[in-house]
């Protein structure tokens, strides 16, 4: 069985303020546009047997919050008005009925965020073929031969021993946990080791770019060169 795994506000988010100026009686419907013919146009190319969106839950942050209270405190909202805030919540709720009526299922859950939905749903399905869609770099990390990622940012699918651009750097995709693990995380507030970034990293390990590496591979070269 094949099965399509959406992140649900990426995709909504992405045809919102990419589709300002799709209207209908006067009201923006860029988002909803969008999102349906996104998930018609995936049915048709990848022979779907099943689509499961995902929504982030109310106080979805709050739980990592607890142990880093500093955890996307730099992000700001993309939102400038009252107006566009009501327009993007008329859009998602929308799609949601939307998605009832198309029999696509849904989930949302309070103190989750989407990206643990699709990670509990990747790592319990194991004989499923799943596709992930979402530009959230986080998701690389549940690549598997199972599991494939695509990545509308890049307009492009990724499997496992694929190469992919990590802040302008190519890295094997496997490696992107290791990368997030030694230089953070900036997009979610979560500083690494310091002056450690990417081009340092690659410096020091080269083999981030080719060959999957463990933490303890890590440890272990790194008293090497110290």
């Amino acid at each position: 069985m094949s099965v399509l795994l959406v992140d649900g506000d990426n995709l909504l988010t992405i045809g919102f303020f990419g589709l300002k100026n799709y209207f209908h009686k006067g009201n923006h419907i860029g988002a909803q546009y969008h999102f349906i013919n996104t998930l018609r146009r995936l049915i048709d190319i990848h022979r779907l047997d099943k689509v499961v969106v995902f929504w982030d839950g109310e106080e979805g942050s709050s739980s990592r919050k607890k142990f880093y209270s500093h955890y996307k405190e730099n992000r700001k909202s993309r939102l400038r008005s009252d107006e566009e805030l009501n327009s993007y919540n008329y859009q998602r709720d929308r799609v949601k009925l939307y998605l009832e009526e198309l029999f696509v299922r849904q989930g949302e859950y309070e103190f989750c965020e989407t990206d643990d939905c699709i990670a509990y749903y990747t790592k319990n399905s194991p004989e499923e073929k799943k596709i992930v869609y979402s530009s959230d770099g986080d998701l690389t990390q549940l690549v598997s031969e199972n599991t494939k990622i695509y990545n509308p940012s890049h307009h492009k699918l990724y499997s496992v021993n694929d190469t992919i651009k990590y802040s302008h750097e190519d890295v094997l995709i496997e490696n992107v946990k290791i990368i997030k693990i030694l230089c953070g995380d900036p997009s979610d507030n979560i500083s690494g080791i310091k002056n450690m970034g990417i081009k340092r990293l690659i410096t020091l390990f080269p083999e981030v770019q080719t060959k999957k590496l463990s933490i303890e591979e890590i440890i272990e070269k790194s008293n090497v060169i110290l």
